[in-house]
């Protein structure tokens, strides 16, 4: 008997030990942390996971930009499709620290993006070398940025320059530059477009003038004493085409001076 005692107690220890035991339970919280700002003012965040247990893997960790729409802008001027006004920005140089308001209204186009937020306006303290506080939220901006779209039809090019693909940067330094950019800004404009027009073999480039002032009134309190708006407008070309080399006129800073530019691609 004890014997038979002795076997049942050995076979209810074996059976205890090969039962499964649970896993521990691992509670996992995310948390997102800010580490970095974009040239646009955009905030580069973090995910990040902590466990309780060390014997969980901790995930891999994973990056969110949070950015304006960086898509290559619609091309087309059809009349039943939209241009989009992409990228423009404003730059303000007043010759002392001044209050500055701005209104942009376009009468036949929508706000796609604006930073800062546009609302009815932008309020921004600005600064001779051309840093904007924006007053609505107290942060600091090198530019305003803007984008819109509309379905009005560009008029055809009359006029203009047909450029090679190895060609933009020392087309568009040379240009921009006389017409009066500084270096800071047309090379800003370069890092930008530069990549989209070179998907085209060659490009049909013109610069906007009072079309595009009537388009996207601009107006800005204290009246400033000098104002240039380049805008480009650039089309796929086969470099075969015959047209008009367009006349630029160079542009003179003078006193408080606002700078604008911006582009849009057509098909």
């Amino acid at each position: 008997m004890k014997r038979i005692l002795l076997l049942l107690c050995v076979l209810a220890l074996m059976l205890g030990a090969c039962r499964t035991q649970p896993e521990p339970e691992t509670k996992v919280e995310t948390t997102t942390t800010a580490i970095a700002t974009t040239e646009d003012g955009a905030t580069i965040t973090e995910d990040t996971a902590t466990t309780a247990i060390s014997t969980t893997k901790k995930p891999a960790r994973q990056l969110t930009t949070i950015r304006p729409p960086s898509d290559p802008p619609p091309r087309t001027n059809e009349n039943d499709k939209p241009i989009m006004f992409y990228k423009p920005v404003i730059y303000l140089y007043p010759q002392q620290p001044t209050q500055v308001d701005v209104t942009l209204t376009p009468p036949n186009a929508s706000f796609t993006q604006t930073i800062p937020a546009y609302n009815t306006g932008w309020h921004v303290l600005a600064q001779p070398n051309g840093q904007l506080k924006n007053l609505a939220d107290d942060k600091t901006y090198p530019y305003l940025f803007w984008e819109a779209m509309e379905r009005n039809p560009w008029p055809e090019a009359k006029e203009g320059f047909v450029v090679a693909r190895g060609d933009l940067e020392d087309f568009l330094r040379e240009k921009l530059a006389f017409m009066g950019l500084i270096s800071i800004e047309y090379e800003e404009f370069i890092e930008f477009w530069a990549p989209l027009l070179a998907q085209n073999e060659y490009s049909l480039i013109t610069f906007a003038g009072e079309e595009y002032s009537a388009r996207f009134p601009l107006e800005i309190t204290p009246k400033p004493d000098s104002m240039l708006r380049v805008f480009m407008v650039a089309r796929p070309a086969t470099g075969r085409e015959k047209i008009a080399t367009q006349t630029l006129k160079p542009f003179a800073r003078n006193g408080f001076a606002v700078i604008e530019w911006g582009g849009t691609l057509l098909d």
